[in-house]
């Protein structure tokens, strides 16, 4: 049955060079290719804290993307994943670009794949993190409190969090900023379920009163932390 499995799977490369595939397709294809070339064009940083197991890391913002693609075989197929979708997209056109036979790309990332509870590489040691108890000391105190879990790679994380930092530099001692980065702290990150960035959370004397997952402006966030025009 698996050799079977095999050679229907690699019949199919020749007839779509790209192809977008969820959760259950792409972890097929992991076994039928034994994931000989499984590629997270994540940044090392992310890759470091959590992967699929037996991937290689090449960072698709890197100058040397190019290069590092062109080590590969391809002939054969290659499977890529990233956050999300975005970046395994654009790293899927230019391995087309570049004469790969047979590109695969998991279209919700990994964040799908882990929230479809399929395995992982993950370091939960919580080194050099922000730990819980911290994070609830901070976020029980009295007044407002403004959580921003982001990240350096997400593009609305990187123009609200200037948003926020003025609002908290405009508005000191009105309410206190907490931001928390996504890769650096992902023992803290599971365990307060947090699965996309951006991510923001406003408490109030330690209850929480507001959360949303995506962008906010800056209306929104000053109406709620009641912060004076």
């Amino acid at each position: 049955m698996i050799f079977f499995f095999s050679v229907l799977s690699f019949s199919c490369f020749a007839q779509a060079p790209m192809q977008s595939v969820d959760v259950a397709e792409f972890e097929k294809l992991l076994f039928a290719t034994k994931a000989e070339q499984l590629i997270d064009v994540r940044t090392p940083e992310e890759f470091t804290k959590y992967h699929i197991q037996n991937a290689k890391n090449i960072n698709y913002r890197n100058a040397n993307f190019k290069r590092e693609i062109e080590k590969l075989d391809k002939s054969k197929p290659v499977l890529i994943y990233c956050l999300s979708g975005a970046r395994s997209k654009m790293a899927m056109q230019m391995m087309h670009e570049a004469g790969f036979v047979a590109i695969y790309e998991l279209n919700v990332g990994i964040n799908g794949w882990l929230k479809a509870r399929k395995p992982v590489v993950e370091d939960l040691s919580g080194t050099g993190e922000l730990s819980s108890a911290e994070y609830n000391t901070i976020v029980a105190g009295k007044g407002f409190v403004l959580v921003d879990f982001y990240a350096r790679w997400c593009a609305p994380c990187l123009k609200i969090l200037p948003i926020v930092q003025d609002l908290e530099k405009t508005h000191a001692g009105r309410f206190k900023l907490l931001t928390v980065d996504f890769d650096r702290n992902r023992l803290l990150v599971k365990e307060k379920c947090i699965v996309a960035v951006p991510y923001l959370i406003i408490f109030k004397d330690g209850k929480k009163i507001w959360e949303k997952q995506g962008e906010a402006t800056k209306e929104e966030l000053m109406t709620i932390l009641e912060l004076p025009n």
